[in-house]
């Protein structure tokens, strides 16, 4: 009688470490995506957070274009001892007051600054809907938002986009937060971020800084009508008085250089968010934002110095 062979039955399932670690396989890839958004998100929030810092100073300088021209028409007048008694003359109500000329720069500073509180307030909203953030950023309505504009004597493009963007913030936080909805809304915002960050670019430039120059003209001029004086202690209170008078104006100059580079960096910076925003990877995003954080961050001190 043959016995036949015993039959060992073999197990041909793969290990349960192969079936485990293709597990783990799947996890980290999903978690490696799930980090590179975050990452990526984060990114968006960095830019948007130092976009706000740089454009603090916005208000201060648009409000300091009335105190400009009030301060030239002072400069103007002759160097007189303080310990004189006033001119006995009647003087009437307009020539006690801010100069004529002066006036409507006060109402259109107010306005330029309730135009900028806009621009800041949809970067805030981007920082925080970037960190998941669902807490609410005051803005101005969108018809008083409309009317700073019309106030500020901008063009009909910029009002159009202040009144866009104070919209776009209040969208943001009545809807759902989607990541999509971050995407289509900075390109939907991008075209008003270019126009307004032109708008206030070529306000600091021009206007601003047109008024600087002629304060720096003014003043000289009337340390140099008081002439050379023989008392050596009266040439240094002039000097003294003239050096500082010339350091305030260059540290203003210097606050509206940066603020004017930092709109430049903030417009360019937007734009490519927006161009490249769909793809939300870390590595893509921190490449093409990291540039123009850096240089906003570079400008910080010097724009935090005029507060």
């Amino acid at each position: 009688m043959i016995v036949p062979p015993i039959q060992v039955k073999r197990d041909i399932s793969p290990p349960l470490c192969l079936h485990v670690s293709g597990s783990c396989l799947a996890l980290v890839i999903l978690a490696s995506l799930w980090l590179s958004g975050c990452t990526s998100l984060k990114t968006i929030a960095t830019f948007a957070e130092t976009a706000q810092k740089a454009l603090n100073q916005g208000p201060a300088i648009f409000r300091d274009i009335h105190e400009s021209c009030i301060r030239r028409h002072e400069d103007a007048q002759a160097i007189a001892p303080i310990y004189l008694p006033a001119p006995t003359r009647p003087q009437s109500a307009a020539s006690t007051n801010t100069p004529a000329v002066c006036v409507q720069f006060a109402a259109e500073g107010d306005a330029l600054a309730k135009a900028s509180d806009v621009l800041v307030a949809y970067f805030k909203a981007i920082q925080q809907l970037a960190s998941f953030n669902t807490s609410t950023v005051s803005t101005p309505s969108l018809q008083t938002a409309e009317n700073a504009a019309l106030s500020a004597q901008l063009s009909y493009t910029q009002m159009d986009s202040v009144g866009k963007l104070a919209g776009f913030v209040t969208q943001a936080f009545t809807e759902r937060y989607q990541r999509k909805r971050l995407i289509s809304l900075l390109r939907e915002a991008d075209p008003s971020i270019s126009s307004l960050t032109k708008g206030f670019e070529d306000i600091a430039s021009k206007n601003y800084e047109g008024l600087l120059r002629e304060e720096r003209q003014t003043i000289t001029a009337r340390y140099q009508k008081v002439g050379y004086s023989t008392d050596g202690a009266v040439t240094l209170l002039l000097d003294r008085a003239y050096t500082q008078d010339l350091n305030d104006m260059n540290r203003r100059s210097a606050v509206a250089q940066a603020y004017i580079q930092a709109l430049g960096e903030i417009r360019d910076g937007h734009h490519k968010l927006a161009e490249i925003a769909n793809h939300l990877r870390a590595k893509d995003l921190n490449l093409a934002l990291d540039p123009y954080i850096g240089k906003l961050q570079t400008l910080l001190p010097a724009l935090q110095s005029g507060s």
